[in-house]
């Protein structure tokens, strides 16, 4: 388990980290602060305490004693009616690091069986798996829902999404990055903009020549 603020997180994930495996292997999920505690919580009541370590212990005793778990029939029935959904891929940054969304699922819905003493995945189980899923799929969209994973097409998305209407020229474009990155390189990230459906091009007539304006699509 890790902690780390979301633009940290955004700039740090690479495009080869995220579809190589690692990105994926991560549930993502958001989390804020509640309330503002200047002196602390209240201290959780002694017995509380023990009681919920005892359930954790025998749960981890269960768990060493079990062997293969499977699925009630009634489970069945539910994973396959959402394993088509789960399994769907995704476009884009997001879609690499929720791509493992019906492994996790079912790592989750095992956790949750043997939390509970079962030997067998049960409807139940499969519910409180899909709920965590779901959630930590929103704050994976949260967190990357307008990311491709190329950092020089996301650079150039978030400045056309800034400037609006006003639209960028590729001269502009280029001054984002100091003109330290290479006419190709740029040209790959618009291309792959242009591709995915985010950004757009117009030619405009000038007294001297054609020029190129780049917008971000709603």
């Amino acid at each position: 388990m890790g902690h780390i603020t979301e633009d940290e997180l955004r700039a740090r994930l690479n495009r080869t980290e995220a579809a190589n495996g690692f990105g994926n292997r991560f549930l993502y999920l958001h989390v804020h602060r509640s309330k503002l505690l200047p002196h602390g919580g209240d201290d959780m009541d002694a017995a509380v305490t023990l009681a919920l370590s005892e359930c954790l212990q025998n749960a981890v005793n269960f768990a060493r004693s079990t062997g293969r778990v499977t699925m009630t029939p009634a489970a069945r029935v539910s994973w396959e009616a959402v394993y088509k959904d789960l399994s769907a891929e995704q476009s884009g940054l997001l879609g690499a690091v929720t791509s493992r969304a019906e492994a996790q699922t079912i790592r989750l819905s095992l956790l949750y069986a043997l939390l509970d003493g079962q030997g067998r995945i049960d409807v139940q189980h499969l519910r409180a798996a899909l709920a965590v899923w779901e959630y930590a799929e929103a704050s994976a969209v949260h967190i990357f829902g307008d990311s491709l994973g190329d950092p020089v097409a996301d650079e150039i998305l978030r400045a056309l999404k800034q400037v609006g209407s006003t639209g960028m020229t590729r001269t502009a474009i280029r001054d984002l990055f100091g003109r330290n990155k290479a006419g190709d390189r740029i040209a790959a990230a618009l291309a792959l903009l242009v591709t995915k459906g985010r950004a757009r091009m117009e030619q405009r007539q000038t007294s001297g020549g054609p020029l190129e304006m780049w917008f971000a699509t709603s």
